[in-house]
């Protein structure tokens, strides 16, 4: 119960603190009305371990740009900070960090901004591109989730007659997160990611409800 009432607050937190940009769009128009527009481009990869090895792309990590927000990334230094106080806040922070990340975002649609929310794949060969930025701060936050199949046991029959239906773990995501600040202006500026310097790493887990035989 301990548990829940700590996510739930987390949660909460994110989104509340998330919500009401504190962002001014009309800089990010006056610059696209101005033809100020710049490029994001950059490579993932994954450390080669080995003098003779090679270095492996980190293939479909997720990066976002978004105008830059005082408050999101102040938000997201928090998470990552509180995520340190304790194995619930950890188990817990990579989810909250996301809602938090997701909330900004949908204000920004709801501001009529959903083309100020840019995203991009790294491909296999390890390069991502983001072109036609207005200038300005933008904040880009790039996520690497990889799942790991780890179901808990599954509830007998004698306890699934006693107890109610409970959440079973299936498995969890580990999940690496890159926070970058960055200026754009007319041009390019260029972004190195590496598997041994993410800003965050923690874990999502995933649950299903065990009502079945």
């Amino acid at each position: 119960m301990i548990t829940r009432v700590l996510a739930a607050a987390l949660i909460l937190g994110a989104v509340a603190t998330a919500s009401g940009a504190d962002v001014q769009v009309d800089a990010y128009r006056r610059a696209a009305a101005a033809g100020a527009f710049g490029t994001v481009a950059g490579h993932a990869w994954e450390e080669r371990r080995r003098p003779a090895g090679v270095e492996q792309p980190l293939t479909g990590t997720v990066v976002t740009l978004v105008p830059h927000s005082p408050a999101l990334r102040a938000r997201l230094e928090e998470i990552r900070t509180r995520s340190r106080d304790s194995m619930n806040a950890y188990r817990g922070s990579a989810r909250v960090m996301r809602l938090a990340r997701e909330a900004y975002e949908k204000e920004l649609w709801e501001a009529g901004a959903a083309d100020l929310v840019r995203t991009s794949v790294v491909d296999g060969s390890g390069d991502f591109k983001i072109e036609d930025l207005p200038a300005g701060a933008w904040l880009l936050i790039a996520t690497r989730s990889v799942f790991v199949d780890k179901a808990s046991p599954r509830v007998t029959e004698r306890e699934r007659g006693t107890y109610a239906p409970a959440l079973r773990l299936t498995g969890f995501s580990t999940v690496s997160v890159w926070l970058r600040e960055l200026t754009v202006s007319t041009g390019l500026i260029q972004v190195e990611l590496m598997d041994r310097n993410p800003w965050f790493t923690g874990i999502e887990e995933e649950r299903t409800l065990d009502a079945s035989p």
